[in-house]
């Protein structure tokens, strides 16, 4: 990770960078004991560098650091890695010192050394901010505290338990942050700044929904088009990476949006250019069928239900599900990935241009048929995985199941007498 040269104005501390990866700086170089930043002998001062001022006992640090290893006197081990922590910090060029020490049996940072950790700073500013008195004492402290904050605790051991344990108390502290000052800033209409704030919480954990807050700050400085892009870009996300329909929030959102988009005046050329699919849809620029995001084929479902009450043209619904050979659900996430992109591929290639598809979840996927007959379906099936087959391999199977809107709507009239 990047680091830089600490402005205290005292040269002779030891910055531990620890959120977002890991890193020590003294006197602006960066320095490194042993070979890898996620040896035992580096882990040894970060567990005890993190614990601050309460140290951490013996035994619980040598059953953290050892806990993998079959290793018969833990006490030994543990000495033996201390005298060899000590000689490569002084030839990383630090000075000579203990820089941990043991007392009482508790393991502490020793004083030879000044230490500096972001974790611990981090969390020292945001309790400082939950216990300011004013207002605008809070904000500044709070942001102190998300500046200081630069991503997960240690990520290159992520998978040790007493660090994932530790990372997800840090985050919690990090997400009641970003709430504050997110509500905060909408309360003083400061929106760039709530923007700004939101945008770095969805790029440190795009997969917890901060883009719903980031769409509102958009919303509030009433640019629509942009809220507009970041809503269809992160549907697109949750649908292609995680194979998940987009949440209850999103959807709040996309209603949102629809009640408060506006545009500016324009004339018909202008307006023609930005509704062209080309311009926004690349790849709904050729000859297959249009793909669109899952609150677009909502849309674009309940438009042709009422078409279709006047108009009398048939329209069908189909679900294509992937399975396995057995006709079971694909439990393997890797294999369920590539064969949910060759499905995708496949509807594409197999279905008219004036018909549209969209992916539901990683094994599933709707799709539109206009202008078809019942028994026409079948042979829209045959095509898809025939070219299933051919993309994926002939082991590759799926499961559809169709219905026509007009039968839907007519459930539906059922449903609301």
């Amino acid at each position: 990770m990047g680091t830089e040269k600490n402005n205290t104005g005292n040269e002779h501390v030891l910055e531990v960078y620890t959120l977002g990866g890991f890193a020590l700086v003294y006197n602006g170089n960066e320095v490194m004991p042993g070979k890898s930043g996620t040896s035992k002998l580096v882990q040894l001062l970060q567990l005890v560098w993190l614990q601050g001022e309460k140290g951490i006992g013996k035994d619980q640090l040598m059953r953290l650091i050892f806990d993998r290893d079959n290793v018969m006197d833990l006490s030994n081990s543990l000495n033996n890695l201390i005298y060899r922590m000590r000689k490569q910090m002084a030839l990383t060029g630090m000075p000579e010192g203990n820089y941990i020490t043991l007392r009482d049996g508790i393991y502490v940072t020793d004083d030879t050394v000044e230490v500096r950790v972001d974790a611990i700073e981090f969390e020292k500013m945001a309790e400082k901010a939950s216990a300011a008195s004013s207002e605008t004492e809070k904000y500044h402290d709070y942001l102190h505290a998300v500046q200081l904050y630069r991503g997960e605790l240690l990520p290159a051991i992520s998978t040790e338990t007493w660090v994932t344990m530790e990372s997800l108390r840090l985050k919690r502290i990090y997400d009641r942050c970003v709430d504050w000052l997110g509500k905060y800033l909408k309360e003083q209409k400061d929106y760039d700044m709530m923007y700004h704030i939101y945008s770095n919480a969805a790029k440190l954990y795009p997969f917890d929904s901060w883009q719903v807050s980031q769409i509102d700050s958009l919303l509030c400085k009433e640019e629509y088009k942009e809220a507009y892009r970041l809503y269809d870009k992160t549907v697109r996300m949750y649908s292609d990476k995680m194979g998940l329909p987009p949440s209850k929030e999103m959807l709040d959102c996309y209603k949102a949006m629809g009640k408060k988009f506006k545009n500016q005046p324009g004339n018909l050329q202008k307006i023609q250019s930005e509704l062209a699919e080309e311009a926004k849809e690349p790849e709904n620029s050729g000859a297959g069928a249009y793909y669109c995001s899952y609150p677009s084929f909502i849309d674009t479902y309940r438009l042709l239900s009422r078409i279709i009450e006047r108009s009398g043209q048939s329209v069908f619904l189909m679900l294509c599900t992937l399975v396995d050979y057995e006709g079971k659900f694909i439990q393997n996430p890797e294999k369920l990935r590539k064969r949910s992109e060759a499905l995708k591929e496949a509807i594409g290639l197999s279905i008219r241009r004036s018909d549209g598809y969209t992916k539901y979840s990683d094994s599933q996927y709707l799709i539109l048929l206009t202008g078809t007959r019942q028994e026409d379906c079948y042979i829209v099936f045959n095509r898809i995985i025939r070219e299933l087959k051919r993309l994926a391999g002939s082991r590759a199977e799926i499961n559809y199941n169709v219905t026509s809107l007009a039968e839907l709507k007519g459930i539906e009239k059922e449903r609301g007498k």
